[in-house]
């Protein structure tokens, strides 16, 4: 009885807060939305990953000051980066629920901290993805303003070409032209208006000669501005995509500063250490006393 008397008021005193800083948990469910998962993870693992990406942990670092508030000399210390990601690690706690959704834990000294550093970590998960998403339109859209500028150069040399026909041939639209221009043609041959050098004899020579041009000409234009007008949906749609202010995470649970600690929970401590401490001494009692009948 006095071993554990004793053990209780041992525990109590290095449970308390003089030896063991409490720490107090902010938490916030969240649902990913608007992610594009790569390769065989779902949205839920990709989330999971950028919030423990290097880029999110030196977001936390750099902004709240974590050396300082976590105690670390960062020029004393030997290794001062690998000790403030290890508490990190052990304070900061993502995992994936059976719902498919992330729970994001963190424990802190200051319940305040705690809740600012959970929610910083969704701003910058967001800001993480949105740069990602970034990255990838601008290469879309870099490569459907070059495909776009191809295509309206081939427009551009196509409707040059077509205009010389009009203006050097005579043929403004073949298909409409040449059958006025035959009923006209034979009817000047009648008239004996038709002969070799004048001026409908020779519309008659560019008719022949450049009219199959010209409809290759106007179907193959047809065909181009067709593609360019796809591309220029695409490269708009790239544009749009690019520019956009979205955000890819629905909280379900906000974080809010806990109004009391989480750890260590003291009667457990107390309750374990002494038991412990009698049942050591019990086993030490038997000894001692099978020594002294011995």
């Amino acid at each position: 009885m006095i071993i554990a008397v004793i053990s209780v008021m041992l525990s109590m005193l290095f449970s308390s807060p003089v030896f063991i800083k409490p720490l107090f948990k902010s938490r916030a469910i969240i649902y990913p939305s608007n992610l594009a998962p790569y390769a065989t993870e779902n949205a839920t693992e990709q989330m999971l990953q950028i919030f423990e990406s290097e880029e999110v942990l030196d977001h936390l670092i750099r902004d709240f000051n974590l050396f300082k508030h976590y105690a670390i000399d960062s020029a004393g210390e030997k290794y001062p980066v690998s000790l403030l990601k290890y508490m990190m690690k052990e304070r900061i706690k993502v995992s994936k629920t059976e719902f498919e959704s992330a729970e994001l834990t963190v424990f802190d000294t200051d319940p305040l901290m705690a809740s600012k550093i959970c929610d910083s970590m969704i701003s910058y998960m967001n800001e993480k993805v949105r740069e990602m998403q970034r990255e990838k339109y601008a290469e879309v859209v870099i490569i459907n303003k070059h495909q776009m500028d191809l295509k309206k150069h081939e427009m551009d040399s196509m409707e040059a070409a077509i205009e010389l026909l009009r203006t050097d041939y005579g043929i403004l639209d073949f298909e409409r032209q040449v059958r006025p221009f035959s009923s006209a043609y034979y009817k000047a041959m009648e008239q004996g208006k038709a002969g070799t050098g004048s001026t409908i004899d020779n519309l008659r020579k560019n008719l022949a000669e450049k009219g199959g041009d010209y409809i290759s000409l106007k179907e193959h234009l047809y065909r181009v501005r067709g593609t360019y007008n796809d591309l220029k949906i695409l490269y708009e749609n790239a544009v749009t995509n690019l520019t956009k202010e979205l955000t890819y995470t629905n909280v379900v649970t906000k974080p809010f500063p806990a109004e009391k600690k989480s750890y260590p929970v003291r009667s457990l401590l107390i309750l374990g250490f002494t038991a412990a401490m009698v049942f050591v001494s019990f086993v030490i009692i038997i000894i001692i006393e099978k020594n002294k009948q011995g």
